[in-house]
Order: structure tokens, then C-alpha cells, then sequence
């Protein structure tokens, strides 16, 4: 373990025992922050479901260095409530998706990490699969229709009607839960799918930024522009530059693709 890490940890009795249980445990997704928000471990199966390279670093690094903005900064809201409070984050429900893989569930909880003064250092997050937690939740496995016809079928045309219909609920109901369950509602939610596919597109490939956006559901290429601009904090040519000198500089690093797991 790096001395950075050993820093960090000193302080916090017992802290590598209990790495060393939750790393034996399959599929442990988790991760420890201090207090900017800066990764000191991230356990090996959340490297992976987040397809961070082999031997690529993420300790020191934030989540801003791997996700767009958009998502980095709600990450980023949710670690300051733990700091500010002092208290848990606990049993988040959120839709985490991968550009490649079908809709996922995770209950994602925070828990501050104190030294022993009692003085708060940092956080760890733990994710658990929401099938093996919360599979008798019947209101939210109703939406999951929904979400995963969003998913597959992005760059189509949806309607709330249809979506609503899917999962057996009236327009209204169905905007009402989706909102209250999600944290955002289904167009919102919709336009982050959207948004992943084609960041991921303009970052590993040369097509033009218009055919892209086409391609990925947004119709009209100079709000599709305004919009990127606002989910990455960049414009779509200076974003491809970006990433495409990283990955000369560096091994590359796929862009994970929750929406909402902070």
C-alpha cells in the first residue's frame, strides 16, 4: 500500500483489517474518500464493473477525472451531506447502466470514517445489487420496464404514454414515482442515456459530432452542442481532444455509466 494511502488510514483504528474482510467478500463494490472527495481505495470489483483499466491509478484522483460533470458533482453533493451531517447516506436506490449491459440496480450507501478524535476524515461508499437486497420492492420493480426500454431503445421516439403503459401505471402516477424513486424524471433520465452513448462515441471514435448526436436521439446538433456543453463541462471537439490525448499519455480508461450512483 502506497505511503499517501498508509497516511490516511493510520489514524483510523482497525481500518486495513476491515479492507482486507470486505475485499474477500464476491462482487464487494466500494470505495474510501477523504475529505476532497479524492479516491484513497477502490475496491478491485468496483474497478472492474466500472472498467477502470488494469494498472490504471484512480487513488488521488476524483470523480470529476471519471465522469462528466453532470455526474461527478452529484457524487460530490452527496459526499458533503455525509461531511456536513456526520451521518450515513443510507439505502439510495439508483439505476446504474454500462454502455454494453442491460439496466442495473444498486443501493449505494455512505458512511463517514472518523480517526480516533472522533473527527471526521473521510467517507466509504458501498454498493449492493439491488436484486439481492430489495427484490420484494414491487413499486420499483414495476419501473424497471421502463428503464430498461430506455436503455435498449434510446435514439427511438418515447413517449411517457408508452413508458407509463409498460410498467401498468397512469401518465401521472407513473411521472410521480418515477421522479420520487429515480430523483429525476423519466426525460431527464432519457437525456442522460443519450448522453452516455454519445460521449462515448465522440471519445472513442472520429465520426462527425452531428451524425453522433443523431445517431444517440438529439435531433438538433446545436442543442445537442448546448447540452453536452452543460453535462461535461465542454464542447464535444474540445472533449474528443481531450480524452484522445489521455489515452496517448495513458492506458485507457472507459467511461463508467451510472446515472445517478453517488
Amino acid at each position: 500500500m502506497e505511503p499517501a494511502r498508509n497516511d490516511f488510514f493510520a489514524p483510523i483504528d482497525d481500518i486495513l483489517q476491515i479492507l482486507d474482510v470486505l475485499e474477500k467478500m464476491p462482487g464487494a463494490l466500494f470505495m474510501i474518500k477523504d475529505l476532497d472527495s479524492r479516491y484513497v481505495y477502490m475496491s478491485q470489483a468496483l474497478r472492474e464493473a466500472i472498467h477502470i483499466a488494469p494498472g490504471q491509478e484512480v487513488v488521488g484522483r476524483t470523480d470529476f477525472d471519471l465522469f462528466p460533470r453532470i455526474v461527478a458533482q452529484n457524487f460530490r453533493d452527496n459526499d458533503l451531506l455525509v461531511f456536513r451531517r456526520g451521518k450515513p447516506l443510507v439505502g439510495e436506490v439508483h439505476a446504474a447502466m454500462f454502455f454494453e449491459h442491460a439496466a442495473l440496480w444498486a443501493i449505494s450507501s455512505k458512511y463517514p470514517l472518523r480517526d480516533r478524535h472522533g473527527e471526521i476524515v473521510g467517507l466509504i461508499t458501498i454498493n449492493e445489487p439491488y436484486d439481492e437486497v430489495a427484490g420484494e420492492d414491487d413499486e420499483l420493480n414495476r419501473l424497471l420496464p421502463a428503464i430498461d426500454h430506455m436503455s435498449k431503445y434510446f435514439a427511438e421516439p418515447l413517449t411517457v404514454t408508452d413508458l407509463a403503459r409498460r410498467c401498468g401505471y397512469s401518465e401521472r402516477h407513473f411521472m410521480r414515482l418515477f421522479r420520487a424513486r429515480m430523483q429525476v424524471s423519466p426525460h431527464r433520465f432519457l437525456e442522460q442515456v443519450r448522453m452516455f452513448h454519445a460521449i462515448d462515441a465522440i471519445r472513442r471514435t472520429n465520426r462527425p459530432i452531428a451524425v453522433i448526436a443523431e445517431d444517440c436521439g438529439f435531433h438538433d446538433a446545436s442543442a445537442f452542442v448546448k447540452r453536452f456543453k452543460r453535462f461535461a463541462g465542454t464542447t464535444p471537439l474540445r472533449y474528443r481532444r481531450e480524452q484522445q490525448e489521455r489515452v496517448r499519455r495513458e492506458p485507457a480508461m472507459a467511461i463508467p455509466h451510472p446515472t445517478h450512483l453517488g
